[in-house]
């Protein structure tokens, strides 16, 4: 197995350590892998959550203080964004 610090701070990884090609696959197989990886990152979130709450704590609420912060900071995000945008000022850019 290749050492993943070997090439430590390089933005393309050597061959041995890139992503799987997606060559050859079907877009019916690429969908089943998307939803493989939202399933697994679910799996991290809540099990994240769950360290915070404990065994014992309420894992619902836990999620839904998480995704109430989340889309705040999602919205504040949006607002800064459309309040930094310049006006083009028409199709031409002038």
């Amino acid at each position: 197995m290749a050492d993943p610090t070997r090439n430590a701070g390089e933005l393309i990884p050597p061959p041995d350590l890139a992503p799987p090609s997606l060559k050859g696959t079907t877009m019916q197989q690429r969908i089943v892998m998307w939803r493989q990886l939202m399933d697994l990152a679910e799996q991290f979130l809540l099990a994240g959550l769950r360290r915070k709450v404990g065994p014992d704590g309420d894992l619902e609420a836990a999620y839904r203080r998480w995704y109430q912060r989340r889309m705040q900071e999602h919205d504040r995000a949006m607002l800064q964004m459309g309040q930094t945008r310049q006006p083009s000022g028409g199709a031409d850019g002038r």
